[in-house]
């Protein structure tokens, strides 16, 4: 037992780790070849209360290339809810506002936020923020031809461990907002590529 919270303690590290798997929910057409989900194995995730006490998660994983910035990977994504746990867990209810999506294979960016779902998070207080959540997603692709895509709808679902710092998480929840997603705007993406 005590072996195994160690490793996981080593594991979480001391800049968090999250899971997140994005399930596409398309009916007009299915990829025969990629795989039927994605996987992102996310290495940085941290939490922190803001200023109008809402309880924001971000996170992130950047994997560079040896052949420049044409295959290079991103991935980063940020909730935030209302209100913090009275005790140490809470199930918050996932609407337009909540998460934020961006991703970037080389030259070939991705954006979406969520449309309903559920995070719940438990072991408040305690150093480490863990949780859990599924929602459904509005997401585009930008191509430099055609601008940003019509939407379609994925769904998220995925695990972390956070570890409190809220100036690491800041950045990462600005980089989710910008492309046109802010919070106060959810429906009204820009016309613009990040």
């Amino acid at each position: 037992m005590g072996c195994a919270f160690a490793l996981a303690l080593s594991l979480a590290g001391c800049s968090g780790r999250a899971l997140v798997h994005t399930i596409p929910l398309g009916t007009q057409k299915i990829n025969t070849e990629g795989p039927l989900l994605l996987r992102e194995s996310l290495h940085e995730c941290y939490y922190w209360v803001n200023d109008k006490r809402e309880l924001c998660i971000a996170m992130r994983t950047f994997h560079r290339s040896l052949f420049g910035k044409l295959l290079e990977r991103e991935f980063v994504m940020s909730l935030v809810a209302p209100g913090t746990p009275a005790a140490e867990s809470r199930d918050y209810k996932v609407d337009r506002s909540t998460a934020r999506v961006f991703s970037r294979f080389g030259i070939y960016p991705q954006r979406g936020g969520s449309q309903s779902g559920i995070l719940t998070v438990w072991d408040f207080g305690r150093g480490r923020l863990k949780g859990r959540f599924r929602f459904n997603a509005r997401q585009q692709t930008y191509s430099v031809l055609t601008g940003w895509s019509a939407a379609t709808v994925s769904m998220y679902v995925g695990e972390f461990t956070a570890v409190e710092n809220r100036q690491r998480g800041e950045a990462i929840l600005k980089q989710t907002e910008e492309a046109g997603l802010g919070r106060d705007q959810p429906a009204r993406p820009s016309p613009n590529p990040p």
